[in-house]
């Protein structure tokens, strides 16, 4: 039986999603967990919890698709480079990591697979960051929750990643070390800002590229590199929390200010990743199990995906009164936030809307000591994080694509309309 919360009953809708995963064109992510625990920590009831399942089981396929766990050996580390960023392995990998939580726990297992320091370990420290972040954030909610499968979850599907944007993180590190100029001030809304002007950074990504941060690595690695290398972590707790809360704010303005002056409001899909992941930047630095030198790693690649993430989508322009000014569809007479989360998980789609609301509204409460603080990266305060989350769900109830994809480019704006007035 699985044990979710120490409840049975999310315990079964929990156990289902352990047992399938989601098949998608371009990957495999399993997002009912991330659905149903944002639901949870809103404080929706069972019965709802169960409906949600319910609905979004229509898309998965079971875990047991491709390689057999009786097919690969798994115990010794050396061959792992022959499975690695292989979708097929998932299940192995899920098995694998399952049994060795069973015998040291998962604190443990994800310490010595992450942070001991290893080759290997490098290398799967950057798959977490594949695939749009899921690995990152399907981990993060294992943590967060304290939930040995979901743990083990996570850790299969980063296994199960490509590696490809470690090209990033080592060449930035290695510039890093090269570089004598103190950067430690540098904020990462100023480094938005370089990439802006940058022309050819901004122009290198193509409407037709299938992997438009790829591209970037390809065509511009030395123009992204000389941005990204400029954000740097200090090794302080102290740092690390402001950090923390500067990546939280930072992520937030360029998801909710990348729009067009003629459309209508709407919230790339892309983008939304970066701040929808950015709530699980506390639950990993706040262990105190993981190396300050890690927490220190850990936030800085977040940093550098985030500044290649963006410019990959042509680096818009950031209308940051678009939420200062926002006038919602809604007038609230009390705590804005309770319509808000009650609009947010009645929206019938995989979560990313329902996790975006959680992310704002711990945005807001992370970042509410730095409202003062705009010259060092904190853009978003008061109430621009409760008139982002007016702008989220008064997009994604308007009739049409829910979401934009690749919002600095002409093309994806091309299916909508002007822009609403409320």
């Amino acid at each position: 039986m699985f044990i979710w919360m120490g409840r049975k009953w999310g315990g079964s809708a929990f156990q289902g999603s352990h047992l399938r995963r989601q098949g998608q064109r371009s990957g495999f992510h399993n997002h009912i967990v991330h659905n149903l625990l944002a639901q949870y920590d809103f404080g929706s009831p069972s019965n709802f919890i169960r409906e949600t399942y319910k609905r979004e089981t229509s898309y998965q396929r079971p875990i047991d698709v491709g390689k057999k766990p009786a097919d690969i050996d798994l115990s010794d580390k050396s061959t792992w480079s022959k499975y690695l960023g292989d979708q097929a392995a998932y299940a192995p990998f899920l098995v694998y990591f399952k049994d060795r939580i069973e015998k040291i726990g998962w604190r443990e297992t994800v310490s010595e697979t992450l942070f001991s320091g290893t080759a290997l370990a490098d290398d799967l420290l950057v798959r977490l960051y594949g695939g749009f972040l899921h690995p990152f954030i399907h981990l993060g909610y294992g943590i967060e929750f304290e939930q040995p499968a979901i743990v083990a979850e996570g850790l299969a599907m980063m296994a199960s990643h490509e590696n490809w944007i470690g090209e990033l993180f080592f060449r930035t590190e290695e510039a890093v070390k090269e570089t004598k100029e103190d950067t430690s001030s540098v904020t990462l809304v100023s480094l938005l800002h370089s990439i802006r002007k940058n022309e050819k950074l901004r122009m290198t990504p193509e409407w037709n590229d299938g992997n438009k941060v790829k591209s970037i690595l390809q065509r511009a690695s030395q123009e992204i590199i000389s941005v990204v290398k400029q954000y740097k972590v200090p090794l302080s707790q102290v740092e690390i929390d402001k950090k923390v809360a500067e990546n939280i704010n930072s992520s937030a303005l360029f998801t909710g200010a990348s729009q067009r002056k003629d459309k209508e409001i709407r919230i790339d899909f892309y983008y939304m990743h970066c701040i929808n992941s950015s709530i699980f930047l506390s639950a990993y630095m706040n262990q105190s199990w993981i190396p300050i030198e890690s927490k220190a790693r850990i936030l800085e690649w977040k940093g550098w995906l985030d500044l290649a993430m963006y410019a990959s989508r042509r680096a818009p322009e950031l209308l940051v009164d678009d939420i200062r000014k926002y006038v919602p569809k809604a007038k609230d007479l009390s705590n804005p936030w309770l319509n808000i989360i009650d609009r947010g998980l009645k929206i019938k789609d995989d979560g990313h809307a329902i996790k975006l609301i959680r992310a704002l509204a711990n945005g807001e409460r992370l970042c509410r000591g730095y409202q003062n603080h705009e010259d060092q990266g904190f853009v978003m305060k008061g109430d621009m994080w409760i008139k982002m989350a007016h702008m989220c769900m008064d997009s994604v109830e308007t009739p049409g694509t829910m979401w934009a994809r690749s919002v600095g480019f002409d093309e994806a704006w091309e299916d909508y309309g002007p822009r609403k007035k409320y």
